[in-house]
């Protein structure tokens, strides 16, 4: 019964015209370059924590891999405090 039922909601020929176009996209010059595995996630939300606070001194240019460690160690460190302590001495 759902077999028919696709069938004749989906066929399996196109209804219309695909307008299918090349899809480009160009990277911003002078924005902080990650070259390193494993801080996609720590730099994409300091630059979306960044672009929502209109981007304060010193701006995402001005990112460095010495700040995204500094990142990484502060939100390491944040997860411990509420995730992993918690277990050991509830409250």
């Amino acid at each position: 019964m759902l077999l028919y039922i696709l069938s004749k909601l989906c066929p399996d020929h196109p209804t219309r015209k695909s307008r299918l176009q090349p899809f480009q996209w160009q990277r911003l010059t002078g924005l902080y370059v990650n070259h390193r595995g494993g801080d996609c996630g720590p730099v994409a939300v300091k630059f979306m924590e960044m672009h929502l606070n209109n981007d304060p001194h010193p701006g995402m240019a001005g990112l460095t891999d010495k700040m995204v460690n500094e990142f990484r160690k502060k939100w390491a460190m944040e997860i411990y405090k509420d995730a992993v302590i918690p277990l050991y001495f509830p409250q």
